[in-house]
């Protein structure tokens, strides 16, 4: 789960790193990241790996209604434009702009991976869908608007998972 949210927006950012001061700074600033998404990981896992399977068809078209919502928040924005922008990396010591970074993924993020406890923890086949949700937000030149398309595309598996 961590992974999914970790890997598409941190390539980049520790290639930045690594280019411009060095591979020790690259890995201090991998490690914070890590660090952020490690406890986001295991606080998400111990808080909604319970309601798992409480969550049927109702919870699982909710779960994908409040998703498809968040993706068109200003929070969600602004998390985005954080986490996309390579300057704020670049004007801050490499532990602290890991640190930086990783919150700002996991407000990205943050609701996709719920989204991925309700949907079936561990299915690969929604790990994958979501993992190329987070790289083209994160990494493609249209990735800024890519969360309303997102967010479309839930809001109809909501509807979808409710007339089921």
């Amino acid at each position: 789960m961590t992974a999914v949210g970790m890997v598409p927006g941190t390539l980049p950012a520790a290639r930045l790193v690594a280019v411009t001061r060095g591979p020790l700074a690259s890995a201090a600033f991998v490690f914070a990241y890590g660090a952020v998404w490690l406890a986001v990981g295991v606080v998400g896992f111990a808080v909604l790996s319970p309601l798992g399977p409480a969550v049927r068809w109702a919870g699982a078209g909710a779960a994908l209604a409040v998703t498809a919502a968040y993706e068109l928040s200003p929070l969600k924005d602004a998390c985005l434009r954080r986490c996309r922008s390579p300057l704020r990396i670049l004007l801050q010591p490499s532990l602290a702009g890991g640190l930086r970074h990783g919150i700002d993924c996991a407000g990205c993020c943050a609701f996709l991976m719920a989204l991925m406890v309700a949907l079936g923890l561990m299915s690969i086949v929604w790990m994958g869908v979501l993992a190329l949700v987070v790289l083209v937000q994160k990494a493609s030149p249209f990735g800024v608007r890519s969360p309303r398309v997102g967010a479309a595309a839930l809001a109809i598996a909501a509807v979808t998972v409710w007339a089921i």
